[in-house]
């Protein structure tokens, strides 16, 4: 009797975000997830995290306060948290980088030394991203979400606005609500804007908001960068 086959397994990356814990206190920890959750409702849904912490710290009561506002905790860097986690049912995975920093098993040699096959035009298409060019003022409350590819703006986004994209976003008139570049993870992504009033931005799930970004560029042609982890707010040359 021939068996039933019940799973299929594929090769899929998935994109995760890591959380440290710098402050144990649940109440700081859930009152920083729902004001995360209020700013960037698109980017949070679903989000899978990765627990990091220095300390041993109350790990159930830190994933009921991400489950209740859509997070999806999947694991924990291996430490502190690794012996709690194992009762919670949660994956222990290396420190970040660790994973890469391994050599990947040399290929078996191909039988016939043949010259591989060219990549097929449908592959190459379907590789590119693609472009949603919007020439209205995205108005307060609207949000517009643009997967696999980039979001350009050529109007302005209001006081209330989201823009949301997994690829860039350019904006090329005021931002004055929320952008948010790399919503799947991508770390090269950026955000664009020639008036930078934002409320928000963030890119692959780093956030900042208006009290943390007075300054000189207030006003001025600027750019959103991830660099080491952090969020760059650089002068654009319009």
């Amino acid at each position: 009797m021939t068996s039933k086959k019940a799973l299929e397994f594929k090769g899929r990356m998935l994109s995760l975000t890591r959380a440290r814990i710098l402050d144990p206190d649940l109440g700081a920890i859930s009152a920083q997830l729902r004001d995360f959750a209020r700013q960037m409702p698109q980017a949070v849904q679903g989000m899978p995290i990765i627990l990091e912490a220095d300390a041993p710290v109350d790990l159930g009561g830190i994933l009921a306060a991400l489950r209740e506002v859509g997070m999806q905790p999947v694991g924990v860097g291996d430490g502190p948290l690794a012996e709690s986690a194992r009762s919670w049912g949660l994956a222990v995975l290396p420190p970040e980088g660790a994973a890469k920093a391994r050599p990947l098993p040399a290929a078996e040699p191909a039988a016939a030394a043949a010259n591989p096959p060219p990549t097929p035009p449908a592959a190459v298409a379907g590789a590119r991203k693609a472009t949603r060019v919007i020439s209205e003022p995205v108005r307060s409350g609207q949000q517009i979400y643009v997967a696999d590819g980039d979001l350009v703006v050529t109007s302005t986004v209001s006081p209330g606005a989201e823009v949301v994209a997994d690829g860039c976003v350019h904006i090329y008139g005021a931002l004055r609500g929320r952008a948010i570049a790399g919503a799947r993870g991508e770390n090269s992504a950026r955000v664009f804007c020639r008036r930078f009033e934002a409320e928000l931005v963030a890119v692959a799930g780093v956030y900042a908001v208006a009290e943390q970004m007075q300054g000189d560029l207030r006003g001025k042609p600027a750019q959103v960068v991830l660099a080491d982890g952090k969020l760059k707010i650089e002068r654009l040359e319009w």
